[in-house]
Formats: structure tokens, sequence, C-alpha cells
């Protein structure tokens, strides 16, 4: 009798033992695949490190990194290369790689792409939608905006806490927006890319 009771307690110890391993082990995969949305105090300062920079809504080094390393596997999956640039909220680099090959255009035009999507606290997508035009962007010409397809803010829990640029790779914003989803969570959709505004029509002449 004992016996009998002892190894059914144990059956229910192991079969509780295994489903706690599985649902940790289905957790994992969902914030791998990045279903489930990372929280703003383990992505970013924490500590002695926040203590000493007086914020806690700045991106740290190691999910800045994860970040970078996800967009550069997205490209080599796809036959491409990549320049990546994180930046922190203030505008300093945090992390930047680039693959064999990249040119100096490839890893300038990442920095810039990051550095306006910072300033703009929004996509360089959706910034070039509103602004595409050849008036537009003169009349704005004193912003430095670099209004070219590729830049995303880092957003968690409603915080900026960076921005990330992609230059020279085989899609650019796919590349970002895929490792700010695999490292962070769902991510907002994409801006649609709109049709080049009309030009003026150039004047009649005799």
């Amino acid at each position: 009798m004992r016996r009998a009771i002892g190894h059914g307690l144990w059956a229910m110890g192991w079969k509780a033992t295994a489903a706690f391993a599985a649902a940790a082990v289905t957790a994992g995969a969902a914030q791998a695949q990045g279903t489930e949305p990372a929280s703003l105090k383990s992505v970013t300062f924490s500590g002695a490190a926040a203590k000493r920079a007086m914020t806690t809504t700045e991106i740290n080094m190691e999910t800045a990194e994860r970040i970078v390393d996800a967009c550069i596997e997205y490209a080599k999956a796809r036959n491409s290369g990549a320049s990546v640039v994180v930046l922190s909220p203030s505008g300093f680099l945090v992390v930047a790689k680039r693959t064999d090959g990249q040119t100096p255009n490839n890893i300038d035009s990442a920095y810039q792409k990051a550095k306006t999507a910072l300033y703009m606290r929004s996509s360089t997508h959706t910034v070039l939608n509103r602004w595409g035009s050849a008036a537009d962007q003169m009349a704005r010409a004193n912003l430095d905006l670099y209004l070219v397809v590729g830049g995303l803010p880092i957003v968690v829990d409603d915080q900026l806490i960076g921005s990330i640029g992609v230059g020279g790779a085989s899609g650019d914003e796919p590349c970002a927006h895929d490792a700010l989803t695999r490292v962070l969570g769902p991510q907002p959709p994409l801006a649609p890319t709109l049709p080049a505004p009309a030009t003026a029509a150039a004047p009649a002449t005799r």
C-alpha cells in the first residue's frame, strides 16, 4: 500500500516537473522568436550604471549587441552584408558593426539613418513619406535629416531607449525591424511605400 502511494506521488511529481520544464522551454522559445515583449528594466541601465549615468531609460550594451548581431544574421541568411549602428537616446554610439565588404558609404548611411530616427522619434521611412517632396526637404534642409529608409527608433514600454540604422543590406529596414522583433518582441508595422511625389510640370516654352 505504502509502496503504491509512494509510486503515485513520484509519478505526480515527475509529471509536474516535466510540465514546468515544458512551460519554461515554451516561454524561452517565445522570447527567442520575439513573441514576448521585453521589459524596460531588462534592456536598459540598472544598478551602479544607472546611478552613474543618472538614467534608467538608455539601452544597455548587451541589448544593443544582441540587436546588431540579429540584424547581421538576418542579412547573412539572405546572402547579404550589412552595416548596423545603435545609438543612445542622447545620440552617442553604443554599438556599431559591419560585415566584410561594406563601404564607407554603407557605414555612414547606417549612422545617419539612426541619427534621423532618433531625432524624429520615428522611422526614416515614415519621415520620408511625410516630407518626400523636394520642396519639403529643401524647407527643412537646416535640420540635417537623412531621409533614406533603414532607420528605426528603439522604443520599449513607450520609452525611447535608442535608435538603429542599417546600411548596405539587402533590405535595410526589414533587417532592422526583424532584429528589434527578435530581441525586444513585437514591433509596430513598417510604414508603407508611397508613390514618389509628382514633380511640378516644366513651364511651356515657345
